[in-house]
């Protein structure tokens, strides 16, 4: 066979490779699609370890139920999240009464200008109280944490007077419960938030104000650190249940409230358990079964612009740490819904 004719036939059989080749494919994957649509799916297993057995739904005794409202999902996925299907949840243990706790009281006392040598406590349940004209100072005898609401002198508080950077306003609350003794290590591990205040004569209270400049006074907050990647939020959510508020009228800084209401977690005991579905959560909220915590009144109809899995960090002593769904909507709305499994909440 000469060149020529090899050229010839080799052109003349280039579209028969090529269609076998086509056959040969679809044939091959034909084949390979077969075996898949024939496997049976893989079963996704979830690690759980749920060593606590049942436990109590997280306790929120000033949230009001989610019914009565009509909520829309406006988020940027569009459709309910679901961040994970399971997550630890930890003991809490409870903090029993111990000899000497006098002397610890006392100190906490003195740190807010209270003369223990003239001004008493009494006791109500395990609750000190000490009353020194128009301050009240109370200090749990076990865990220490305590509450401290001042004599407020509102004469003394000048808008305009808060001129120290947030940096320097979060020192001097920092060390002022460190000089309390009652500076928790997560706190000093976690975040902060400085609101500006300016005490309103008309409501007898303090207003946020946006700007240093029209505050008479400041509060910092303290939160937790994350916990294994997810966030924490509060009873309230917009504010802690940790908290100092000071005024600078004078040089130094005058304490006017201060809250330290924190249970510590034991990291080594923990159980694993199941979460429910963002889809789950979202019906719960929508049947009524969501803890309203923020809103303004009368406004019933929310648009929800955000939702995700969080921690709740109880300003009262519950026995675990535990996950919630959280849900933020506009007019100020923010609603929880347990993320732990209903098989596994006490009813």
């Amino acid at each position: 066979m000469s060149l020529t004719d090899l050229s010839y036939w080799v052109r003349k059989s280039i579209p028969f490779v090529i269609l076998f080749f086509l056959v040969f494919l679809i044939f091959f994957y034909s084949i390979k699609l077969l075996f898949i649509l024939m496997t049976p799916a893989p079963v996704t297993t979830i690690y759980t370890n749920p060593i606590f057995g049942k436990i109590n739904p997280p306790e929120l005794s000033q949230a009001t139920s989610s019914a009565g409202f009509n909520f829309t999902l406006d988020t940027v996925e569009g459709v309910p999240v679901t961040a994970t299907s399971a997550a630890n949840v930890y003991f809490i243990p409870d903090t029993p009464v111990r000899f000497g706790y006098q002397d610890k009281i006392s100190l906490i006392a003195k740190n807010f200008g209270i003369d223990t040598s003239t001004v008493q406590y009494t006791l109500s349940g395990r609750e000190a109280i000490f009353q020194d004209g128009g301050s009240t100072l109370k200090i749990d005898i076990g865990n220490f944490n305590f509450k401290y609401d001042g004599d407020i002198a509102v004469s003394s508080l000048q808008v305009g007077s808060v001129t120290k950077s947030e940096t320097d306003i979060v020192n001097d609350a920092t060390n002022f419960l460190k000089s309390v003794g009652r500076y928790p290590q997560e706190l000093a591990t976690g975040t902060t938030n400085v609101i500006y205040l300016t005490y309103d004569l008309s409501q007898g209270n303090f207003v946020n104000v946006e700007r240093a400049g029209q505050a008479s006074a400041v509060e910092v907050d303290f939160y937790r650190p994350s916990v294994n990647g997810i966030d924490i939020v509060t009873p309230k959510f917009f504010n802690s249940q940790n908290y100092v508020v000071m005024s600078y009228s004078s040089d130094t800084p005058t304490v006017i409230k201060a809250q330290i209401n924190f249970f510590e977690k034991d990291d080594s005991q923990f159980g694993v358990y199941p979460v429910i579905s963002g889809d789950a959560a979202w019906a719960e909220l929508k049947s009524g079964k969501g803890l309203l915590v923020a809103g303004r009144a009368g406004v019933k109809n929310i648009s929800i612009k955000k939702m995700g899995l969080y921690y709740l960090d109880p300003d009262t002593y519950q026995p675990y740490l535990e996950p919630v769904y959280v849900f933020i909507g506009d007019n100020d709305f923010v609603a929880y819904v347990p993320a732990v499994n209903g098989n596994y909440l006490v009813k």
